[in-house]
């Protein structure tokens, strides 16, 4: 005591350790917030270009899909459909328009089995004559303009060498009136069949306002949907896979495997790809942080400095026994030292005694606790020891082996130190391994039924919550060894009036509850019992009060056996 007195402590300003602690507290607070937005800027740069790659992927695959699908029918139909062949060269009309009713039967199946298929057309005669069969949302200005491709096609081979050429295949893009079209084209002789798929179909649900969609195909950049953009072909061929910056755009572009093309989506280069307005408000919000920092600084400083300063000598001469108070400017901050020690002093003491009172409320609730819990050690492990020693005499092995296991099971459980709570799943699992104990020991037909609500086997019960009254059902019918006993447990998540709550039942079709126990248990007053039955049930509520106090609720009743229902609020800490 004698060194602590004559030790000499460096004192300090208020103002200057006001200042100080301030500055710091601004500076970490900014410096944290930084941070965290920029780990905010940087996971929602990361989440939209993944999402954007991923969009063009999807759109890239679905193109890639359709137009697979397209020419596997086109050349199914040009080179194994032998109305087609047969187009080419009939001989009579009625052959013509028997070629022509099985063709227009065969588009129509394609094009309903295959939804991502535009449409089919077929063009005999050198053009003079078509067959076409197409979605029902295909416009009529887009379809005149599908089949006048393969018409035109077909009267330039006609006036040309190449009008009894056997073979001529064709891949186009075509801008129709409302959509952009990718069609494939198959001539043979006379006649040239072609199909056609949407190149929007794939783009993203939800596209972004101000993003322009796309394909490049040889060369072209060829828009699908979305704002009006331009991209010169000298900007198509430096693209490649993934992000690319080109001007003032950001595309992202993704190729697909099998044709020479590719999807892409483009965006203007825009602060708003980096930030969203969650950002703003947190940029906002650091900058009027600084601000009230700064206004708090100085309501700290004017506000309350000199009153502290006051308070602490009036204190100083109180303590001292001194009521004439005079008030004086030191230059060190002795009197909040002075401040210190006479609030120390008197929150220590305060503080010890609450420690204290708690420390003690909680040594009460422990031992209450396990108290109430070793009441509730089975009566049976006499009947167990005794069933083993008899499978032992009569040698049955396996029995007494499989007996051991699951009381070993049973015991390891109920023995757990310093655990009062459990999953509904571990008590699940402890009661179906009563069950089967006791189905060894007393060889009498009972059958458990438990069902559990998916949503409710993480939530946490007091330990032996549904053990308690499966062990009373087969207690108190012990006596009837006939009869096949029926426990059914249900477990379940339900809407109180208080918020969620877990609501257990467990019933039987035994003899019930005597009625002097089931008035007791139904009271929520002192629960004792002096007749020696009940005694399980009882130190269950004990132990459900302790743990949550007026919010759990039960009720009992007999209904063709005992029934009880207990109802505790979820998410207990």
């Amino acid at each position: 005591m004698g060194k602590d007195r004559s030790r000499t402590v460096r004192m300090f300003g208020l103002k200057q350790q006001i200042f100080g602690f301030l500055a710091v507290f601004i500076v970490v607070i900014l410096l944290l917030l930084g941070i965290f937005l920029a780990i905010m800027i940087g996971s929602y740069q990361r989440k939209q270009n993944q999402k954007r790659l991923e969009d063009m992927k999807r759109y890239g695959e679905t193109l890639e899909d359709s137009i697979g699908q397209l020419v596997d029918v086109i050349g199914s139909i040009y080179s194994v459909s032998s109305a087609f062949q047969g187009i080419c060269s009939y001989q009579t009309e009625a052959e013509k328009c028997g070629y022509i009713q099985e063709l227009m039967s065969v588009m129509q199946v394609q094009v309903r089995s295959n939804r991502c298929l535009s449409g089919l057309f077929i063009n005999y005669d050198y053009g003079d004559g078509i067959l076409y069969y197409t979605d029902e949302s295909l416009q009529h200005s887009d379809k005149k303009m599908l089949w006048n491709t393969g018409k035109t096609i077909m009267e330039g081979s006609k006036a040309s060498s190449l009008g009894e050429a056997a073979f001529t295949y064709t891949k186009l893009v075509q801008e129709a009136e409302t959509d952009l079209f990718y069609s494939v084209l198959m001539k043979k002789k006379s006649a040239l069949i072609s199909g056609s798929v949407r190149l929007s179909q794939g783009m993203p649900e939800t596209p972004e306002s101000k993003a322009a969609y796309g394909i490049l195909y040889e060369g072209a950049f060829y828009r699908t949907g979305g704002q009006e953009v331009e991209l010169t072909a000298e900007d198509c061929l430096s693209l490649q896979q993934g992000r690319n910056r080109i001007g003032d755009n950001v595309i992202y572009l993704h190729k697909l495997d099998t044709e020479n093309m590719a999807v892409v989506e483009i965006l203007p280069h825009s602060l708003w790809l980096y930030i969203n307005p969650w950002h703003i408000m947190l940029m906002v919000l650091m900058v009027l942080l600084a601000i009230w920092m700064r206004f708090l600084y100085r309501f700290i400083y004017d506000q309350l400095t000199e009153p502290l300063e006051d308070m602490t000598r009036t204190l100083r001469n109180i303590r001292q026994g001194d009521w004439d108070v005079e008030f004086t400017a030191p230059n060190r901050i002795a009197e909040i030292e002075n401040v210190r020690q006479t609030v120390r002093l008197m929150l220590k003491e305060i503080g010890q005694y609450k420690i204290r009172t708690y420390e003690e409320q909680l040594e009460r609730q422990k031992i209450q606790l396990q108290f109430l819990q070793l009441q509730l050690a089975p009566h049976f492990y006499t009947n167990c020891l005794k069933n083993i020693y008899y499978m032992l005499m009569m040698e049955e092995y396996e029995n007494a082996e499989r007996f051991l296991l699951r009381l070993s099971t049973h015991l390891r459980y109920l023995l757990q130190r310093d655990v009062t709570l459990v999953t509904v799943q571990t008590e699940r699992e402890f009661v179906e391994n009563y069950i089967s104990l006791q189905k060894l020991l007393t060889s009498r037909p009972v059958t458990c039924t438990i069902s559990v609500e998916e949503a409710a086997q993480e939530q946490e019960i007091p330990i032996l919550a549904l053990q308690t009254f499966v062990e009373n059902s087969i207690k108190y019918t012990e006596t009837d060894q006939e009869r096949m006993l029926v426990i059914r447990i249900q477990v379940r998540l339900i809407r109180t009036e208080n918020g969620e709550s877990l609501d257990m039942i467990v019933r039987d079709n035994g003899t019930g509850y005597p009625g002097t126990l089931l008035t007791l248990l139904n009271q929520k007053g002192d629960m004792l019992s002096d007749k020696g039955f009940g005694v399980g049930i009882l130190n269950l509520l004990s132990r459900l009060r302790i743990h949550y106090g007026e919010d759990a609720q039960w009720y009992f009743d007999n209904r063709d056996g005992a029934f009880s229902e207990l109802i505790l609020p979820v998410s207990v800490s």
